[in-house]
């Protein structure tokens, strides 16, 4: 339950940001958070657009769940205009059960980003154990 708790205070206060963000200035950012969890692993990631090719602030957050021996992992996914799947690299949560690394980057594709979701996963080594995904977030800018 400690985990629910931390998860709706960070979408609480990105929803704070939202609603200061869109009130102050019409050519504000748009920016959204998407979550996903599955057995072992949480993850939730912050994002702003900032046009149709670009997202100008990523924040991704890694919830290990399980004191199993693996890992968690979680990633980007985004669909392009012409309807391809991007893969975008995985950032890797090896401390253990209850570690939550962050990690802050931003994201480019000169051939668009139409929509985005969150891909959440439970690893050992190379291989992957089980996942859960976000559901698809259309670019604001689209």
């Amino acid at each position: 339950m400690r985990l629910r708790g931390r998860s709706m205070l960070f979408v609480a206060a990105a929803a704070a940001f939202l609603s200061v963000a869109s009130t102050t200035s019409a050519s504000a950012a748009y920016g959204t958070v998407l979550s996903a969890e599955t057995t072992g692993a949480f993850g939730d990631v912050y994002i702003t657009y900032k046009s149709h090719t670009s997202l100008s602030r990523v924040d991704f957050r890694s919830v290990d769940l399980l004191a199993d021996g693996h890992h968690a992992r979680l990633r980007l996914n985004t669909k392009r205009d012409d309807g391809s799947v991007v893969n975008w690299a995985w950032r890797y949560n090896y401390g253990g059960k209850g570690a939550q690394p962050t990690w802050k980057s931003t994201l480019d594709d000169s051939r668009g980003v139409a929509q985005v979701r969150l891909q959440v996963c439970r690893g050992e080594g190379s291989d992957i154990l089980n996942c859960a995904y976000s559901k698809w977030e259309r670019n604001a800018y689209k």
